[in-house]
C-alpha cells in the first residue's frame, strides 16, 4: 500500500525539475534576449 506520505515524496522530485526548467529557461531565455539586445545597439550605432 502507498501513503499519503510516500505518494507526496514521489510527487516532489517532478514538480522541482518543472520549477527548475521554468527558472533556468527563463533566465537563459533573458540573457540570450538582452546579447541580441546589445548586438543590435551597437550595429545600429555604428
Amino acid at each position: 500500500m502507498i501513503t499519503k506520505k510516500e505518494e507526496q515524496e514521489f510527487k516532489k522530485p517532478k514538480l522541482y525539475k518543472i520549477w527548475n526548467f521554468l527558472i533556468y529557461g527563463s533566465f537563459f531565455a533573458i540573457g540570450v534576449f538582452l546579447v541580441y539586445l546589445y548586438s543590435a545597439y551597437i550595429f545600429i550605432n555604428k
